[in-house]
């Protein structure tokens, strides 16, 4: 039984509704900009190196038509989104088509479900790496993670990962780097201006992590995720 899991709401257990066919598994077009050149042959292609929204279309239809008010209360705004045939990933989704349910069982026998989502596909185990030595962790997804990592230490920091250098100073305790959210901070202090250096990725495949000065351990929350 294909279903969906929306706020934490499994579609089918919750709501009687069944997806009837598997949408296309879309991958994400990339932001580039073509612009044409007076006396150049072709275009000049600007890769911003990130990419597009994509949008899922559900095909449903709701076996108990009791709770079509209920359903139209869940199915709003923001949350995770799971698919059920892949289900060890999630997307960050929104609803965009607000629907007369009623309307379009009557007419069709189902409904169409629209799910705006952020292009990658997140892993649903996100355990934290623990290092306690430089090591290598290896990255199994299918492109660049933006991870968190908190790192425990004190005074002048160099973070390397794979040839990449993080510049710490004033260092007390511990600091978070959060790579999605562009920040370093400790507990909800910013410290960006303690930080030289651009916020770290975790390629494809292995990764290699080095530090100099005084560290007690790192902790790292990968963020895996697919196109």
């Amino acid at each position: 039984m294909n279903s969906f899991i929306f706020k934490n709401q499994d579609s089918y257990l919750d709501y009687g509704i069944v997806i009837n066919k598997l949408p296309a598994l879309i991958k994400a077009e990339r932001n580039v900009d073509e612009i044409e050149i007076q006396g150049r042959d072709g275009d000049l292609t600007i890769d911003y190196e990130t990419y597009k929204p994509i949008t899922f279309t559900l095909e449903c239809t709701v076996i108990n038509e009791d709770k079509m008010e209920d359903i139209k209360s869940w199915l709003n705004g923001f949350s995770n989104l799971i698919l059920s045939w892949r289900s060890d990933k999630y997307y960050k989704a929104k609803m965009i088509n607000r629907i007369d349910i009623s309307e379009s069982m009557s007419d069709l026998g189902e409904f169409p479900l629209l799910f705006k989502c952020q292009p990658h596909a997140y892993s649903l185990r996100n355990d934290i790496v623990t290092l306690i030595a430089p090591g290598t962790i290896y990255n199994g997804g299918s492109t660049n993670s933006k991870p968190i990592i908190t790192i425990y230490g004190t005074g002048a920091i160099t973070l390397t990962i794979n040839s990449i250098n993080v510049i710490l100073t004033n260092v007390v305790d511990y600091v978070t780097i959060d790579s999605e959210l562009m920040d370093a901070f400790k507990d909800s202090q910013l410290m960006n201006q303690f930080m030289t250096g651009e916020f770290p990725e975790l390629i494809k495949g292995a990764n290699t992590i080095s530090w100099v000065g005084t560290i007690s351990k790192i902790e790292i929350i990968p963020n895996w995720r697919w196109l």
